[in-house]
């Protein structure tokens, strides 16, 4: 497994500086390229031995120390080597303005006068330090793959120490006892268990597995633990045969195994639980399934797993997910737990405080379990308040609970793992929205992108779906569109990414590490004014990468930012990658931002700025700016172009902003651009987005009424954006039939159709007298969604009795006082 405490930008950075141009550029500098080798072979050192540190820092603290310092080292490199490759990038930027060589451009001051060879030293000589280290820690290489082996499971239960899951066993029971058969006419039906560590899954198999109603309903059953990483089909196979009394032979091949197996369970009604399943492939499943078809109609398989892709590779026909305990079966687990004789009543004092207890194992079995027994035979108030607001809660947790928590997290992906521990700068119960925390997994660099044609994006959001399948991520329950983390999910990203993630909650004050990378002020209440002193903590830290502001109540309140941190704290921080000054006031941003060379994420949205200071056209390494909602924001800067590595750029809601600059059309990495404003003749025409082939998701173009041209409109080629999801085309409803009767507008809008992979279109204000043929086209087949409003001119809808059924037809309103298809101008519709 590759290294997953290092930033995966690490190698991307390398692969740069190998390049020719940079190796001449080095060397112009008079800068050590051997140096950097060196520096290279002794980070990839110590990554040989992560794997191994990875897992036994949950038993040694040193190891955990050590990882700490890896950790630092990595990002001291990462922040170097950045700083190069940025160098480089602007001085091959201001060439190309003056047509001159990358090498004869002058470099910046500030940068030439470094000594750039003494801080690789200085790198190289930490990392040996850390390398001796690691050899006195006993820390090996290619270790930490194989997991100690858990202990196994059994079918016995005590059921007395169960809570709170009579509903979902009853619903489970009601289909085990249904002897129905399957569409797929296998004989064998599916159901899967899925939850995280500790919430109950081989509990509730038990429970299922012991019920009388099942012993007398199934001739067979077998109890199978899997528990190994790999579903070896070859040893479940022998389990499921002794548990059904057939003997076997070391030597007995796979294929006489499973003959076996077939004879023993033919035409008999079969219980098999398989616990405990991780990484499981088709063409194993497919190989253990194949016998078992001999079973009698009716025979069920009940597996229980961490891992909702394992239900799906097992075609489990009814998966439940564990939800948490509720607080009152909580609190009775752990009085049965935590008192003599299962009884609270006798130590009143300890009501109020257990419950606190409780409530902060966020209903999940094995932490109650876990805190229960830990408090058994403790009457003592103070004891149990140390518990509760002391270090002895986090010493638990780590102990008993997050080992178990952290087997899912060996079993993700190298990027995924970064990704996840970057989420502990997040507070308990943050419902964060996906598309924004993969824009911020890409500004920190954790993604790796392993061909050049490769997305990052992409990436992000194959990180996002593994996390989310193997449930470090869930939906929230009160905003369909976000995700949270279960507290002590969060409390296992902590632990990993240690004090390099910091967040502060409102007016708290705490004490932040030198080695702080990631910091969030996170405000829950309603006072408008945040202070200087909420920051002077963090205002001390050497090296941030992310300054990030989140509030509550973001959506209805503007928040009024001390200017103390604008002028005082954040231009300290050269290393940043991510600043987010979301909802506050402000109306200027400093023209020394140009300073953060690091920059590659700037939220700026629903602030009361009016103008960018042009400096902002230097930050070379910004890859998303997001300035939705300003509205006083009158332009953008007139070189946007020269942001080379700009993806993602949104002005949605910026009614002010007359045009965009025309050079947009040079951001040839641009991804999404959920806005775009038509200009005139000086400004970003519609024409210009043919230079943007790779724009995705949502496009919504305003100000169509300045398009007078038909080239124009082709010369868009929106045909081939392919990979455009959402299409909305605006005018302006307040312009008369007289400005719109000199232009070709029904010819304007049949040369701007879309790409058939479009799921959703809009068509707003349209002041033409006829649709185009392509709105009707079946080759749309996968519009989900069109909406027409306020096209009045029109005398007649398009065919859409052509197109697929819709979830949403949104036509413009029929007249009632004209023909039965004349259609009139509505903003409702």
């Amino acid at each position: 497994m590759a290294d997953a405490q290092l930033s995966g930008s690490l190698q991307f950075l390398f692969n740069r500086l190998a390049s020719p141009e940079l190796i001449n550029f080095i060397q112009a500098l008079n800068f050590s390229h051997e140096l950097l080798s060196k520096l290279k072979r002794k980070l990839l050192v110590v990554h040989k031995v992560l794997n191994h540190a990875e897992m036994k820092q949950f038993s040694d603290p040193l190891v955990k120390e050590w990882l700490v310092q890896v950790k630092d080292a990595g990002y001291h490199a990462e922040d170097l080597l950045d700083e190069i490759v940025t160098e480089a990038l602007q001085c091959q930027i201001e060439a190309a303005d003056s047509k001159t060589s990358i090498i004869s451009t002058s470099v910046d001051s500030s940068f030439a006068n470094q000594n750039m060879d003494s801080r690789v030293m200085g790198l190289i000589t930490m990392l040996e330090n850390i390398e001796q280290e690691r050899v006195e820690l006993g820390l090996k290489e290619d270790e930490g793959e194989k997991l100690p082996p858990r202990s196994p499971s059994s079918s016995l239960v005590d059921e007395s120490f169960v809570y709170g899951r009579e509903e979902i066993k009853d619903e489970m029971l009601q289909w085990l006892l249904a002897g129905e058969q399957n569409e797929a006419n296998n004989n064998v039906d599916v159901m899967s268990i899925v939850g995280i560590g500790g919430s109950g899954k081989t509990t509730l198999a038990q429970l299922l597995y012991n019920h009388e109603g099942v012993n007398q309903h199934f001739q067979l059953k077998a109890w199978v633990c899997v528990s190994t990483e790999a579903f070896l089909l070859e040893e479940v196979t022998k389990s499921i045969l002794k548990e059904v009394g057939c003997a076997t032979k070391s030597e007995d091949s796979l294929n006489l195994l499973q003959f076996k197996l077939k004879e023993s369970v033919g035409s008999k009604k079969f219980l098999l639980v398989l616990d405990d399943v991780w990484d499981i492939k088709s063409l194993d499943w497919d190989g253990l399934r194949i016998p078992l078809h001999a079973t009698a109609e009716g025979s069920k398989i009940v597996v229980t797993s961490r891992s909702e892709t394992a239900a799906r590779i097992l075609e489990a026909v009814h998966t439940h997910h564990l939800e948490k305990l509720s607080p009152e079966d909580s609190w009775s687990m752990f009085t049965k737990l935590a008192f003599p004789d299962g009884d609270a009543s006798a130590y009143p004092h300890l009501e109020t405080i257990g419950r606190e207890i409780v409530n902060k194992c966020q209903g999940l079995p094995l932490a109650v379990k876990a805190l229960g027994s830990l408090l058994y035979s403790k009457v003592e108030e103070k004891e149990w308040e140390d518990i509760l607001n002391t270090n002895a809660w986090y010493s638990q947790i780590v102990q008993e609970i997050l080992p178990s928590l952290s087997l899912s997290y060996h079993y993700l992906s190298p990027p995924a793992k970064r990704c996840f521990s970057y989420c502990s700068m997040f507070p308990k119960d943050y419902e964060f929205d996906k598309e924004k925390l993969i824009l911020l997994w890409m500004a920190e660099g954790l993604l790796d992108v392993g061909q050049a044609d490769g997305r990052m994006e992409d990436v992000g959001e194959s990180c996002f779906k593994e996390l989310l399948s193997q449930l470090f991520f869930q939906k929230s329950n009160r905003k369909e569109s976000c995700f949270v983390m279960h507290d002590l999910i969060h409390d296992l990203a902590h632990y990993i990414s240690g004090e390099f993630c910091v967040c502060l909650e409102d007016d708290k004050v705490q004490k932040v590490a030198d080695k702080a990378r990631h910091f969030l002020y996170f405000k829950s209440d309603i006072d408008r004014m945040v202070l200087f002193k909420n920051f002077e903590a963090v205002g001390e830290v050497q090296h941030l990468r992310t300054f990030f502001h989140d509030k509550r109540f973001s959506f209805f309140i503007i928040f009024i930012l001390s200017q103390r941190v604008l002028q005082n704290i954040l231009p300290k921080f050269k290393s940043l990658r991510v600043l987010s000054l979301s909802r506050y006031r402000l109306t200027d941003v400093p023209d020394s931002i140009h300073n953060l060379k690091h920059l590659r994420y700037l939220d700026l949205s629903s602030t009361r700025i009016r103008k960018l200071p042009e400096s902002i056209c230097c930050l070379f390494n910004l890859q998303t700016l997001i300035l939705n909602g300003c509205r006083c924001l009158l332009e953008l800067p007139s070189k946007m172009g020269k942001l080379i590595n700009l993806r993602y750029l949104d002005v949605t809601g910026v009614f002010q902003m007359k045009e965009m600059p025309h050079d947009i059309h040079q951001l040839k990495s641009l991804q999404q651009l959920p806005y775009v404003i038509v200009g005139k003749e000086s400004g970003f025409g519609i024409g210009g987005l043919r230079g943007l082939p790779k724009i995705h998701g949502v496009l919504q173009i305003s100000k169509m009424e300045n398009v007078v041209r038909v080239e124009d409109a082709l010369q868009a080629n929106m045909k081939d954006k392919r990979y455009i999801d959402e299409l909305s085309l605006n005018w302006d409803g307040r312009i008369s039939n007289d400005v719109t009767e000199s232009v070709a507008v029904d010819d304007i809008l049949d040369k701007l159709q879309p790409h058939p992979n479009l799921k959703q279109f809009s068509l707003m204000n349209y002041p033409g007298v006829t649709f185009p043929n392509w709105l009707g086209d079946p080759s749309f087949s996968n519009l989900g969604s069109l909406k027409l409003a306020g096209c009045g001119n029109c005398s007649t809808l398009p065919p859409l009795g052509q197109l697929p059924p819709m979830g949403i037809l949104l036509p413009c309103c029929i007249s009632p006082f004209s023909h039965p298809y004349k259609l009139y101008r509505s903003r409702i519709c």
